[in-house]
């Protein structure tokens, strides 16, 4: 048995960071904010699976997929904007081009879009919007 001791380096996180920041935030927005319950969600729009292929990602966009459109939706209307769309990041991960052109389209409407990297973050963001901010 092997006993983990502070001068025991711990192991580099693998797997999909991003992911685990978005888990942690809808945890937080589920139990924090019930009133978003069933209005904040996921948009599953990723064509990076594992099972991924030309058929499937043609079968894909002509159900209606589409490039670049942020990873969760806030549809509640707050102050001057219909609904919010927040895209999750790491501190280094960067907006590819198809997600800085749907954010620069869907800001064009009238939506709020928002970048987060943290918790810490994200619990500012859905704070000011439900604010009306």
């Amino acid at each position: 048995m092997i006993i983990e001791t502070e001068q025991q380096p711990k192991k580099k996180s693998r797997g999909h960071p991003e992911m685990r920041i978005q888990s942690e935030c809808v945890r937080w927005i589920h139990n924090e904010h019930p009133e978003t319950r069933g209005l904040f969600f996921h948009i599953k729009n990723e064509l990076d699976r594992p099972d991924a292929n030309a058929m499937l990602g043609s079968r894909l966009r002509s159900e209606g997929i589409v490039k670049g459109v942020a990873d969760c939706a806030l549809m509640m209307k707050r102050g001057q904007y219909g609904a919010l769309f927040v895209e999750f990041k790491t501190e280094v991960g960067r907006q590819s081009d198809a997600q800085k052109n749907w954010e620069r389209i869907i800001t064009s409407q009238g939506y709020a879009y928002r970048l987060c990297r943290s918790l810490a973050q994200f619990k500012e963001i859905i704070n000011e919007y439900l604010e009306g901010k």
